[in-house]
Parts: structure tokens; sequence; C-alpha cells
């Protein structure tokens, strides 16, 4: 059924997020601002997801804006784009405003959160959205719908403004939208909607960003096209035992993995796409989890394969990572941070 961006088809359903209330940031910042700090796409960054925690119950993105040790947010996820219904609707409600009449939805708008991630940002941080997750259905079935949803995120999270009733955050807007495909998903189109929102990312400042995150295993199960619309690529290296953290493929994979995105003629250029090593900052019992410091070991091994293009560490899930922590009490973030900016 192909999209139409007038009638917004879309279910937004981005679960598990959470807010603090505006009334709860503090008037004066105790970690650095804006002023002494400004994202460079071009160094070693550390990326977390802000999703579903396993290790708290009450996940806080504020506590994430604040930590020095981190440089972009993936708050996650957009699940369905074609929904059943004419409007879209929410999956964390629990933090917005409800409409008061089921028909009402376009009034749905979530001013808490819209406040921490213009907090975030003022930080000096970036703040994407992730589209898909383990439960996802993002399917396009043409080319026309890819441009479609271009649109509609554009305009519901974007800077567009053709649906301005549609915008839970308001004016705020979001820093670029983050390909989180897993096991099944039908990723066709998908080169076409990054490389429509590239294109909408040109006209409007300040820059955005597109990231990707593949599953180690698969580097084909995103579009080359899609790739080549990346700035950041970090390759999931867990929940996969073939090539996770700790197994005798890891290596195998990262070398492949920077080999194939080396290759990438790149629509953004030769500094991309940077190559981030996708790792878990809590053990969920599953494959690829290591202890911080072993972690941080892991990654300097993987620093020498990808070589120039290193972009950093990608990590699910970051308020999982402030709980887990070292045997001198440091936390998953602040010792994979510190790892970063060391020279190997």
């Amino acid at each position: 059924m192909p999209l139409n961006t007038l009638r917004l088809l879309c279910v937004l359903a981005v679960t598990s997020w959470a807010s603090a209330s505006p009334a709860a940031l503090p008037l004066q910042l105790t970690y650095r601002d804006s002023g002494d700090y400004h994202f460079n796409p071009t160094s070693r960054n550390l990326a977390v997801y802000y999703g579903k925690a396993q290790n708290t119950d009450s996940p806080s993105l504020y506590d994430l804006c604040t930590n020095s040790n981190v440089d972009m947010i993936v708050m996650g996820f957009v699940r369905q784009l074609n929904g059943p219904t004419a409007l879209p609707s929410f999956g964390f409600t629990r933090y917005c405003k409800t409409p008061a009449t089921v028909t009402d939805k376009t009034r749905v708008s979530c001013p808490d959160m819209a406040a921490n991630i213009t907090f975030c940002q003022n930080m000096g941080k970036k703040v994407l959205i992730s589209l898909g997750g383990s439960v996802s259905n993002l399917t396009l079935d043409s080319v026309s719908d890819a441009h479609e949803a271009a649109s509609i995120l554009w305009n519901v999270f974007g800077a567009g403004t053709n649906s301005t009733a549609l915008r839970p955050f308001g004016n705020v807007t979001i820093d670029g939208f983050d390909f989180d495909f897993e096991s099944g998903a039908d990723t066709t189109y998908m080169d076409t909607l990054a490389s429509s929102l590239q294109s909408y990312f040109r006209s409007s400042s300040p820059e955005r960003y597109i990231s990707a995150a593949p599953l180690c295993a698969n580097n084909t199960v995103l579009p080359y096209g899609l790739y080549a619309n990346a700035n950041f690529v970090w390759p999931r290296f867990y929940n996969a035992k073939a090539c996770c953290f700790g197994s005798k493929g890891f290596n195998k994979s990262v070398s492949t993995w920077y080999n194939y995105l080396n290759s990438i003629d790149s629509d953004l250029g030769p500094t991309y796409p940077r190559v981030y090593l996708g790792g878990l900052s809590f053990n969920n019992s599953n494959s690829g989890f290591m202890e911080p410091d072993a972690f941080v070991n892991a990654t300097f091994i993987g620093r020498t394969l990808v070589q120039s293009k290193f972009g950093g560490v990608s990590l699910w899930e970051g308020t999982d990572g402030l709980v887990t922590k070292n045997a001198q009490g440091r936390d998953f973030l602040n010792v994979t941070k510190a790892g970063l900016l060391r020279d190997i």
C-alpha cells in the first residue's frame, strides 16, 4: 500500500523512551556544555542507544545528556511506517500529552522529551532516531514509497514544516536517523529512503547524519546504496556467535567489514562511512558481552584492523552502561570512552 504524506499512514511506535521533566533540569550545567564541546563526526566518538534498559527501572535521557563520555544518543525505535490508521500513533505516550479523544491523535505532543532533546543538543551531543529494532514492519513497496517515507520522517522529526500539528517534539528537530534492521526485515528501497533523507539534510542546517547498524554476520542485509549514504556504520558484534566480541571470528569479521565499507563509493565523500564497533554494555546472556576492561582491549584490536576510517564505538544500551562497572567502580561508558581517547 503506497504511503501518502497528507494522510501520514504511519505508526511511529517508538518504544521505551524515558525523559526527565524540564523542571528537573539544573540551572547551571555541571558537565561540559556547548561552549567547550562540539561534536566532530571524524573523531573517535561514543554513540549509545537509548531504549529498553535491562538493568534499571528508570532509564534517563538526562543522565546520558550530562555524561561527558557520550557523543551521540540514538533513540529507539520507529517500528512501522505504513500503519493501519490514517494518523500517527506513538508508543511513548507515557511521556507525552495524550489526545482527549481517540480521533484527536494529531494533538499528541511530548514537551518533556522535547526539552530533554534540546538539552542534549545544547550540551553538544547529537540525537538520532532509530528505525527498526528487533520487531518492526518498515516495508517499502516502491521508490515512490521510499520518497514518501522520507517526507514523513523529515516533516515529523526533522526540519520539515508540512506537518507541524503532527510533530511530537514541536519545533525541536533531531540530528538524523539510524537504520537498525534485524533478521527477516525487508530492506528493499532503504537505499532510496537514505538518499532521499540526505537530500533533505542538505537543505537545512545544522549538519545531520545517517547511521546503520547491521548484524556483523551479514553485510548484505542492507543495500549497497544505503551504506553509500551513511555517515556511520556500526556493525553489531553481539548476538551472533560467529563474529561477536570475544569470538574466534571477531578479527576476521572486523577486517571483512572494513574492506567492504572502505570500498564503498560514498555519496558523502571519501571520509565516509566511518566504521564503528557495535557492542553490548550489559550481559544479556546471549553472546558478545565482555567486561569493560576486556571490551576496551578488544576494541584496540578492532581499531588496528579498521585503520583510518575508524569512527568509534556504539553501545546497546546507554543507561545500562552506567550501571555496568569494572572492578574499580568505573562504568562501562567511562571505560570505553577512555579507551577511545587513547592512541595505540
